[in-house]
């Protein structure tokens, strides 16, 4: 049961170091954080939200990049454990023309090393709002084990559950495993994020359309489905509504849809659960404006300005969703 003790945000994952291609030859790359849990975090936070984030590091250079960089974010690491083998993934991303990612090489050193359940304490869920967690932990037996442990905690304290697919199936050892540990997990969630292209292989469908009509049987309360530039859907109480993208120039959309489930995530925390359809769209719209902005400069975390002073500008607010509909333009 949700009280009024319940603030803040608590996310599990594996922290990743992204070398992003800077130039159009892709042999010249800029260090930065990586993995969509850590960038939830981050975004979290600087909505001023109290976040938390727990993971796994060790005592290398990755690691302490990681660490001072979360610390200049204010993400508290309270809950996170090293061990001393332990060396922080690597990811190698290169950009095309239309500012488009791929994924060019995953390096991995120690990939045993992962939270089990031994590194997870309960304590740490007690009156957070929000719980948030990936499939990133959860191709890895010991790894999945540990983020069903924090999922328990964070559902007997009474924490909204988010969840936020970020499929890479090279990672899994088959698609049906990929989408048989994905189904069953998530619908302990109330609220989850899917791009069109996890939707079509989680409701084994090819048309997007059937594939959403399948959805609307999850029995999750809440979902949103991203489809690139064009917006997002949402799925809210097995209703469909299309949310309109916002128009940008793209640099890199590296990282937009973890800002987008973060500013879903942050107007929950700040008024409530949607009760209605239209307050479930206007969140999305706010998703649409956050995943746009982060899309417009380089990198999965740019500096994007004042969070908080975004919201009182372009956020569409509760008392003002009267017009949410004339503003998909």
């Amino acid at each position: 049961m949700m009280t009024l003790e319940h603030q803040g945000a608590i996310s599990v994952g594996d922290a990743f170091i992204d070398y992003l291609s800077i130039d159009e030859n892709n042999d010249k790359y800029d260090k930065r954080l990586g993995g969509a849990s850590v960038n939830a975090a981050v975004h979290l936070s600087r909505y001023k939200m109290e976040s938390y984030y727990v993971t796994k590091l060790g005592y290398g250079q990755d690691s302490q990049f990681v660490k001072e960089e979360l610390k200049k974010e204010s993400v508290k690491l309270d809950y996170s454990v090293h061990t001393q083998a332990k060396k922080l993934p690597c990811v190698y991303i290169h950009l095309d023309r239309n500012g488009d990612r791929t994924f060019h090489a995953y390096v991995n050193e120690t990939p045993d090393d992962v939270l089990t359940i031994e590194d997870i304490q309960k304590d740490a869920f007690v009156n957070r709002q929000l719980f948030y967690f990936g499939s990133g932990t959860l191709f890895h037996e010991k790894a999945r084990e540990a983020t069903v442990k924090a999922l328990k905690a964070a559902k007997k304290h009474g924490s909204f559950i988010s969840f936020d697919a970020n499929i890479r199936l090279k990672r899994w050892e088959s698609e049906e495993d990929c989408r048989s540990t994905i189904m069953s997990l998530l619908l302990n969630a109330d609220i989850i994020k899917l791009s069109e292209e996890e939707l079509l292989f989680l409701m084994e469908e090819t048309s997007l359309e059937a594939a959403l009509e399948k959805a609307t049987k999850i029995p999750v309360p809440l979902i949103y489905v991203t489809v690139g530039k064009e917006g997002a859907y949402v799925i809210f109480q097995g209703q469909i509504e299309f949310i309109r993208g916002k128009v940008v120039d793209s640099i890199d959309t590296t990282g937009a849809g973890d800002a987008y489930m973060a500013a879903v995530l942050y107007c929950i925390h700040t008024y409530g659960f949607p009760a209605t359809v239209k307050e479930a769209v206007g969140y999305g719209y706010n998703g649409n404006i956050m995943g746009a902005l982060v899309a417009t400069k380089a990198g999965s975390l740019p500096d994007i300005g004042n969070y908080c002073h975004i919201v009182d500008e372009l956020f569409i607010k509760p008392d003002k969703m009267k017009t949410v509909k004339s503003s998909f333009k």
